[in-house]
């Protein structure tokens, strides 16, 4: 089997090396019903990097296939979670952010369940807080959406939170999408169409770390920052080519790199769930457009709409930050209105994004623009 080949088998599951993608379809979670039960477990894993380096990991699985789902749920739900840790060493759950969503440990062979309330619409990080921060980076995290039951503005204006939650300006950003005119004109955000919302998980590997871990070392936590040296920099798991193109012969809703990439024509404004379970912070950067920034995390975790909607070039994300963007889909600044639609070049544009700490463009000590980049892509004309 040629690297090629092995590097899109992305992760093997266990002993048995079932493949499997390391997130759920794109479809999934927009189904008029969410559900309110899961079972995940933890067990170890083999990672194939993009470039064909094998690494151990460790993953939260569910339904024994796919690996760091994406868990999403509708406000209010209670919610039960069953963990059961299949690996050698002990390991919890928790959603920061979520003070009921905790299990501070799970033995190895052993169950934890536990049942919570969903709060109100936004986005959240599930992560393993035993030995914090080494079982995290070592690949136990994912994300866990919150659909409002009511996200509507006063004025009825879709939004990803709750309506207790708007803020007067994240009302007023939400109303003026969808106008007759600049700036924001064409379509109102839609919550029930995927290509309106993409998640970008960001994490970092460092393989001595994990190859550590495998061969039984008991490694100090608090020693973890210290000497952590990612080599590898990853977007829900993907990175370089892999995030940036639809391939392996998967149709556009099925490619893993599907619930990265925003698509979509002028005036079609797409939520951009930003979230870091690593230890580097990225510096995130959009080409053609600026995005606007709805919604971050405070020093505990918890979710805070904006009080004043920036327009960001590029944002700070810092370990376990969370923070929701929205691509406005806007005409490129950089392209006069007298020349638009453009006549010389045919849509789609794309546009890419990067992080501006440059280590992290890379994969394997200096393969670039291996790293955590994608891009996003405006099909047509208002």
């Amino acid at each position: 089997m040629t690297v090629e080949m092995k590097r899109r088998q992305f992760l093997q599951l266990g002993a048995v090396g079932t493949a499997a993608a390391l997130m759920l379809p794109a479809t999934q979670g927009f189904a008029a019903a969410t559900p309110t039960n899961f079972s995940l477990v933890i067990k170890p894993a083999t990672a194939s990097m993009i470039d064909g380096t094998e690494v151990y990991v460790l993953v939260y699985c569910l339904n024994g296939l796919a690996a760091q789902p994406e868990l999403r749920v509708t406000e209010d739900d209670v919610i039960t979670l069953s963990i059961t840790n299949n690996d050698v060493a002990p390991h919890g759950f928790a959603i920061p952010g979520i003070p009921a969503a905790y299990i501070a440990m799970i033995e190895p062979g052993a169950t934890g369940t536990v049942t919570f309330a969903a709060p109100g619409g936004g986005s959240y990080l599930y992560v393993d807080p035993y030995k914090a921060p080494l079982n995290r980076v070592l690949g136990l995290h994912g994300a866990f959406i919150v659909e409002p039951i009511d996200g509507n503005t006063l004025a009825g204006s879709p939004t990803p939170f709750s309506r207790l939650e708007q803020t007067p300006q994240i009302e007023a950003f939400f109303d003026a999408l969808g106008g007759d005119s600049e700036p924001f004109p064409g379509e109102k955000w839609n919550p029930n169409d995927p290509d309106r919302e993409k998640l970008w998980l960001f994490s970092q590997i460092d393989p001595s770390l994990n190859a550590r871990i495998r061969a039984g070392e008991s490694v100090n936590p608090a020693s973890v920052v210290d000497r952590f040296l990612p080599r590898y920099f990853t977007i829900n798991g993907l990175s370089g080519f892999d995030a940036s193109h639809l391939h392996d012969g998967h149709s556009a809703g099925n490619s893993p790199a599907a619930r990265i990439i925003p698509k979509g024509k002028e005036g079609q404004p797409c939520l951009i769930r930003t979230m870091n379970a690593g230890l580097a912070t990225h510096s995130v950067h959009i080409h053609g457009n600026h995005c606007m920034e709805c919604s971050e995390t405070d020093e505990f975790g918890a979710n805070q709409r904006e009080t004043h909607v920036y327009e960001r070039d590029t944002w700070l994300l810092a370990p376990l930050a969370r923070i929701d963007m929205i691509l406005p889909f806007e005409r490129p600044p950089d392209i006069p209105r007298n020349k638009w639609p453009p006549r010389d070049e045919d849509f789609p544009l794309k546009y890419v994004m990067h992080c501006h700490n440059e280590l992290s463009q890379t994969a394997g000590g200096g393969s670039y623009p291996q790293g955590a980049t994608t891009h996003w892509e405006m099909t047509g004309a208002l």
